[in-house]
């Protein structure tokens, strides 16, 4: 009896000292977490990784939470300047003709949410303009010259004046469509928009472009110089 009662203790020391050295499980090397817990399947395409969705987090990668835009309480002050506020809204998925997950599209962020340097999970970033034109020659070094839209573009859910795609690297793009400059979302499942983090140079103002990536209806990608003032979509990519 003597001995079982000294070796207990022993016992208890080696459970108590697993557990204290657990560590939480990393996610695959094929996925990323937001600060949400949200989890997205990711993929290398060429010489870059990137998600596979577009971005849906309503927390900064610190934790810390973003405003969500509502008309009632912001009015028309989706982008306002001498009161700066990071805000996101979901993309409107109710000109599908079909009942979507509200997050389907994923979230669409002003300009201050896009220029906070915390929008992304960490270990990612949101895109440059150059990041996408590197993707675009990919894909037109690999059989799809001219047709590098459609490649991106997801098979389905896309109007018929768009036209849908043949996803045909897995990109999965989405018409999520864009937020108007009065707070409106606007253009889903007609086109899809995706922000970069490539921005004009000088004053803060309505008038400021930032560089986005449009899928519509070409068989091309579309760079558009787009006000600062609109809202969009992100994909991630690696860093």
């Amino acid at each position: 009896m003597k001995k079982i009662n000294f070796l207990i203790p022993f016992f208890l020391f080696i459970i108590f000292s697993c557990n204290k050295n657990k560590t939480e499980p990393t996610p695959p090397n094929n996925t990323a977490v937001d600060a949400d817990g949200n989890t997205y399947t990711t993929k290398k395409i060429g010489n870059q990784t990137w998600m596979l969705e577009n971005l849906k987090t309503t927390k900064y990668n610190d934790g810390t939470p973003i405003t969500k835009y509502s008309f009632a309480t912001h009015g028309n002050k989706w982008f306002y300047v001498p009161a700066p506020e990071a805000l996101y809204q979901w993309a409107n998925t109710t000109t599908s003709g079909q009942t979507l997950p509200f997050d389907y599209y994923g979230a669409v962020y002003n300009h201050f949410a896009l220029e906070s340097g915390k929008l992304a999970p960490k270990g990612w970033r949101i895109p440059t303009e150059q990041d996408f034109k590197e993707l675009e020659s990919y894909l037109r070094l690999n059989g799809y010259a001219n047709n590098e839209a459609i490649a991106l573009k997801s098979t389905t859910g896309w109007l018929p004046s768009s036209g849908n795609g043949t996803n045909a690297v897995g990109f999965n793009a989405l018409p999520n469509g864009y937020v108007a400059a009065g707070g409106t979302a606007t253009g889903s499942s007609l086109i899809g928009n995706f922000a970069t983090s490539t921005i004009g140079s000088g004053p803060l103002n309505s008038s400021t472009i930032r560089k986005t990536i449009d899928l519509f209806n070409l068989p091309t990608i579309i760079f558009s110089d787009n006000t600062v003032s609109l809202g969009f979509g992100v994909r991630c990519i690696k860093e």
